[in-house]
């Protein structure tokens, strides 16, 4: 591959010694045995050797005792299922339909708005003490703002117009702006969606400098003219990370009572940045969220979710310990941190942990609204994009109407974009786009609008 050989003209020294710890950890959680390589490598050798040595990570030999199977096209994971798919009608009137469509998008925007504050934070413990601190423990409103602000904790420049009384409209951020164009994918494509679409949609709309790891990774390829369907595994290290999960609500929503459809379109889309468990974890979401308009048993939207993966990778390994856990652990902290040294290795972003996290908050919040968005984002790691994901599921079952006005109030009907030519638009509409497309779907009309 030309980018492989390029890297030393690239990349200074240290971004190539970074480079080879991501993928270090990458390969490692793969199953690889690096037990030759850790001999071979050099920190110390120039660039030359070090863009040897991390081509040779990449084809380091698996373990051949590594319990885990993931394939990656379609069929094969289809294949590695535990069981047939779901699929049943959707009882609902219109007018039911769009208020639970409307619902997903509300909480969606307001789970992001809640975790946008304390996303460079990562750990849990810092979270609970400036909570406590504010007085706001546990987290069931948006954040307050402290001023002055205690010694030991600051917030990022996207963090403005996130607070408590500070709220006028939702910020930009990728978490949104990925479901935007989502939307726009699939009013454009249909069920035909493919990750070259994908791609296109990507450079039309998106800038560059507003993604972030595997991403930016396969942004660069794309614009190197690698195509699409080999973009995701060309220099990214981050390729199991939690960005196409993030980006997988919409698909869910636009295939009501159909978890296999939605999770082949979640498919088509993650592929092009992600593999293994960073497209199993979209393809989970995206089977939930269809599953969640036939029925409100977390149980059984979860099971929906584990339907739709293989069932001897990481990731179903993780969610059915969290399941377990919650069986005979009455307390979410208390599971949270008996679950915290399952997760070591991992980096801060990664599909497995945040998943993780996701469906503890789930459990835990036990379908109730402020709970369970308070829970996901109060676990730390990656606040934002959990909150956001939660609050589409919750958001979903429990319809517009009936989330507390306290989370939607402040949105003001209002959703900033930063895509081209998409900088502002009313969350409303946003929910009767995704209710056209849903019942277009459900009718059996497979093509585009």
């Amino acid at each position: 591959m030309p980018l492989l050989s390029a890297l030393p003209a690239l990349m200074r020294k240290e971004d190539l010694l970074g480079l080879i710890e991501l993928e270090k950890s990458q390969a490692v959680q793969e199953g690889a045995d690096l037990r030759y390589w850790l001999k071979e490598f050099d920190a110390s050798a120039g660039a030359e050797k070090l863009t040897a040595a991390y081509q040779s990570l990449l084809s380091a030999p698996r373990h051949p005792d590594f319990p885990f199977r993931e394939p990656t096209t379609l069929d094969t994971i289809r294949a590695a299922r535990p069981g047939s798919s779901r699929q049943a009608a959707v009882k609902m009137t219109p007018e039911q339909l769009h208020d639970r469509i409307h619902g997903a998008w509300l909480g969606r925007v307001a789970g992001c708005v809640l975790g946008k504050p304390v996303e460079p934070w990562g750990q849990k413990v810092a979270i609970r003490e400036y909570l406590q601190l504010a007085g706001a423990y546990p987290l069931q409103e948006y954040f307050p703002r402290l001023d002055p602000l205690p010694d030991g904790f600051q917030f990022g420049v996207s963090a403005a117009g996130t607070f408590r009384g500070e709220i006028h409209g939702a910020p930009p951020d990728d978490d949104t702006d990925y479901t935007l164009l989502g939307l726009l994918l699939l009013e454009k494509f249909g069920l035909a969606l493919t990750p070259a679409q994908v791609a296109f949609t990507w450079l039309d709309r998106l800038a560059y400098s507003r993604t972030w790891t595997a991403e930016r990774a396969t942004y660069r390829n794309l614009i190197l003219g690698i195509p699409a369907e080999q973009a995701a595994m060309v220099v990214n290290p981050e390729r199991e990370y939690i960005g196409a999960r993030i980006r997988a609500d919409i698909f869910g929503l636009a295939c009501p009572g159909m978890p296999e459809r939605a999770a082949g379109l979640a498919y088509q889309d993650a592929t092009l940045s992600h593999s293994k468990n960073g497209v199993y974890a979209a393809m989970f979401l995206a089977a939930c969220l269809a599953w969640a308009f036939t029925t409100d048993e977390l149980d059984s939207i979860l099971r929906a979710g584990l339907a739709e993966i293989p069932s001897g990778c990481r990731l179903t390994k993780s969610i059915q310990d969290v399941i377990a856990l919650h069986g005979r652990e009455p307390d979410w902290e208390a599971a949270y941190e008996a679950l915290l040294p399952e997760m070591a290795g991992m980096h801060p972003v990664h599909a497995i942990n945040n998943t993780v996290w996701m469906v503890l908050a789930l459990l835990y919040g036990a379908g109730d609204f402020d709970r369970t968005l308070g829970i996901a984002v109060m676990c730390g790691f990656d606040t934002d994009c959990n909150g956001a994901n939660v609050g589409t599921l919750l958001g979903l079952l429990h319809g517009a109407k009936n989330i507390p006005v306290k989370w939607t109030a402040p949105l003001e009907d209002t959703l900033y974009s930063s895509l081209a030519d998409w900088r502002e638009t009313r969350i409303s509409e946003l929910a009767r786009r995704t209710t056209r497309l849903a019942d277009r779907f459900m009718n059996g009309e497979n093509h585009a609008l």
